[in-house]
């Protein structure tokens, strides 16, 4: 049997090699059947690694870029060259040529420092400067490239108690002291001691958590909760943080409405009993009863009683939430939280609405150091996600924005200082608004509801650009004539004005920026954000959150523009062609068009609708807007702009007495409006010749000693009055509140009334004593 196997092994193997040799002749194309001299066929390329797409149809890729498979298909394909250096043989090519280019430029860098350490080793042509010349070069205050004397505000009392605070050049509180100078001069009588700022919960109160009237001595405030009378049910608690989200979030985008809603139901541990303290829903709240209380009517108020701010005023309202949200925010300043920037920020909000103004700015300062101390002026770290890297822009920004509104208003220097940050500007794309999974939805024309954060944040950007250089300039200015105020010479008056022009360029640019989507269209052609006077068109069916966003943007435009232009209302006489203070005229007009701009805003929004009732930053800028067109009326008795100036002020006291039938700070306004209106048009009237205007001495009686004569009409520009009328009964006293903290000897310390010999009471044509 072994015999047979072995005898027949050697057969069948080679067998197997003959046809093993038979198909690999056919493989070579050499097999019987074949011509001798026909060409061998091409070898087939070899692919180190398929596409993609081949790989995923199973079909043979042929390395290009892009491969033909993936060019008919019409798909991308994923041969970028990378496939180059999958190989050993190229990664070592690859590895090479890195080598050879990093020491090119190694021997770049050093050929670059041979020459820099050659230039050193020539000695200097003058002496190496001594210790204390390079102490002084390093000083900070000898920097400047060049001198500069800052304009010169002043030291009032605008709180309850008498002590006096510091405002700037750029604040109404000095725009106010100039009028008041000026108002003395004309009537030729003093008025010191006297308000010109309406009635407000700062001069009524010393804190706004105060229980009643009086100063800090008679004011304990402790860290109790409320009382029985004061606590929010549930109900009323979810009432109030339902406005919120219809009102302040979609204009304060701090806070993540999911994230917060979250965290409020963490707080009711077991039904029945009451929520544990949170000193973010406590603020929030606290804002919110802010601003519903003010769309309550004050019952039982009558004429005399309605300006006063009492405990039950709207801008006070939701206190004891504020102060037990304060005490809470004391545990957490050594170690702050995202959410205790959020308390900080909506605090500063509570504290401008109720009129503290300095107590909002002292906030805001502890707000800043908390985001630095958070790191929120740093650009966020890759490794946060999308979410939570723009919820950081957004909380920086907004701080940024909200303490550079306050320090233009209030003239004060800025605590954050924008050189120093890093982090770039939020972003408003459609993806990032379905992250936020807020209640606000997106818009038209590529606007989401986080576009008006960007915007908003872009204006008060170029607001304050040009604040900055402009106050820069007149610092340079006023240290060349060696002045402390503008309005003594007309050269350095017209120089600013100059600049000021250039700079509002940036302003503008922003205007024209702005997407279709957040303006707010005019009727009879008129253009958005301009002073063209077209009323306007209102969307009945746009969302309120986008009407509202619109008409903040605009306003804010306006008033930031207002305040930019309104130091060139002169109130002095400086002999001066008309020519040689065309720009300085032309910015006073600009800024009194800005002003009426906002006034008949205003009124139309309060008269169609309810949109901005019971906001009071609108009310903030409409006050500060009748102060400009009183002042330009003052200023300008005669010019062309100034009878729809005069219109204009009637319509704030509408708009006045809209807001006062729910906050007694509106209602006082409208009381100091008339008043001071009074004064304007008997000048005005004297002015252009008709009657005769008599100073007297001050009584309660008569509106500040004004007389005027029987038997004379004052006619002229719109309104008339009879001389046998009681102006007592019409109006109250013309500078009744008007505590500017001024003595007869300061009233030429603002502008040179009396400059070049010239006298105001010739002007007026006062008659004699």
């Amino acid at each position: 049997m072994f015999s047979s196997f072995a005898g027949t092994l050697p057969d069948a193997a080679a067998g197997r090699r003959k046809a093993k040799g038979s198909g690999k002749g056919k493989a070579n194309g050499q097999d019987a059947s074949s011509p001798p001299d026909a060409a061998p066929r091409s070898k087939r390329i070899q692919v180190t690694r398929a596409c993609d797409s081949c790989r995923v149809h199973r079909s043979k890729c042929d390395n290009n870029q892009p491969c033909s498979n993936c060019q008919h298909r019409g798909e991308r394909c994923s041969n970028d060259g990378s496939s180059d250096i999958r190989t050993m043989p190229s990664a070592i090519r690859e590895i090479q040529r890195l080598r050879s280019h990093v020491h090119d430029l190694e021997q770049r860098l050093q050929q670059h420092r041979d020459t820099a350490t050659a230039s050193l080793a020539t000695p200097p042509v003058s002496f190496a400067p001594s210790p204390a010349s390079t102490a002084t070069k390093l000083d900070p205050r000898n920097g400047r490239a060049s001198p500069k004397k800052y304009w010169e505000g002043i030291y009032t009392s605008t709180a309850q108690c008498q002590q006096t605070q510091y405002y700037g050049p750029a604040s109404s509180f000095y725009y106010i002291g100039r009028m008041s100078s000026h108002l003395a001069i004309a009537l030729q009588q003093p008025h010191a001691d006297h308000h010109m700022q309406p009635n407000s919960a700062s001069r009524t109160f010393a804190t706004p958590t105060s229980p009643q009237r009086g100063s800090l001595d008679d004011v304990a405030v402790t860290a109790d909760g409320p009382t029985a009378a004061d606590t929010l049910t549930g109900t009323q608690e979810d009432y109030f943080l339902d406005l919120f989200w219809q009102s302040y979030h979609c204009v304060l985008q701090t806070m993540d409405e999911a994230e917060f809603k979250e965290h409020y139901k963490s707080l009711w541990v077991a039904p029945g009993r009451s929520r544990k303290p949170s000193a973010l829903v406590d603020i929030v709240l606290a804002l919110c009863m802010q601003y519903g209380v003010a769309f309550v009517p004050r019952s039982g108020a009558t004429t005399q009683t309605q300006v006063d701010v009492d405990g039950n005023d709207a801008t006070i309202a939701g206190r004891w939430l504020y102060r037990r949200s304060q005490t809470l925010l004391s545990a957490e300043l050594e170690s702050p939280s995202i959410m205790t920037l959020q308390c900080h920020i909506l605090a500063v909000y509570y504290l401008c609405n109720a009129s503290f103004q300095n107590m909002a700015h002292s906030t805001l300062a502890v707000a800043i150091r908390t985001a630095q101390i958070l790191g929120l002026h740093l650009e966020p770290p890759e490794s946060m996600s999308r979410k939570t890297k723009e919820l950081r822009k957004r909380l920086w920004w907004t701080l940024f924005t909200v303490e550079s509104k306050t320090c233009m208003k209030l003239g004060r220097p800025m605590s954050a200082q924008i050189s120093e940050a890093t982090c770039s500007l939020p972003a408003d794309d459609h993806e990032l608004a379905l992250l936020s999974r807020s209640s606000c939805a997106s818009s038209e024309d590529n606007v989401t509801w986080h576009t008006y954060n960007l915007q908003n944040t872009k204006l008060i950007l170029a607001a304050h650009t040009v604040y900055l250089a402009f106050h820069d300039r007149c610092a340079e200015v006023l240290a060349a004539t060696d002045g402390t105020t503008l309005y003594g010479d007309a050269q350095a008056l017209e120089t600013c004005a100059q600049f000021l022009s250039t700079g509002m360029e940036s302003l503008h640019n922003w205007r024209d920026g702005v997407p279709n989507g957040l303006k707010t269209r005019r009727r009879a052609a008129g253009k958005p954000l301009s002073t063209d006077k077209s009323p306007l068109d209102l969307e009945l069916y746009a969302p309120a959150w986008l009407q509202r966003q619109r008409l903040l943007l605009e306003l804010l435009y306006h008033n930031l523009s207002m305040n930019l232009y309104r130091p060139f209302i002169t109130f002095s006489t400086v002999p001066s062609s008309s020519s040689s203070l065309q720009l300085a005229q032309g910015h006073a007009i600009a800024c009194v068009n800005h002003a009426i701009a906002i006034t008949e805003m205003m009124h139309q929004i309060l008269t169609e609708g309810d949109t901005l009732r019971g906001w009071h930053e609108a009310f903030q800028w409409q006050w500060n807007a009748t102060l400009s067109l009183i002042g330009y009326t003052l200023a300008y008795p005669l010019a062309p702009s100034t009878p729809s100036a005069r219109r204009a002020i009637d319509s704030a006291i509408d708009v006045f007495e809209t807001f006062g039938r729910n906050f007694a700070i509106a209602a006082s306004a409208a009381n100091v409006t008339r008043d001071l209106v009074f004064k304007a048009d008997v000048l005005i009237f004297r002015a252009s010749g008709n009657g005769i205007v008599t100073p007297t001495t001050p009584s309660s009686s008569e509106p500040g000693g004004l007389q005027v004569n029987a038997g004379a009409d004052y006619t002229g520009q719109g309104a008339m009055f009879q001389a046998d009328m009681e102006p007592s009964g019409m109006f109250q006293n013309p500078l009744s509140g008007m505590d500017m903290a001024f003595t007869v000897d300061s009233f030429n310390s603002f502008e040179p009334m009396l400059a070049g010999g010239s006298n105001m009471a010739n002007l007026w044509n006062f008659s004699p004593d």
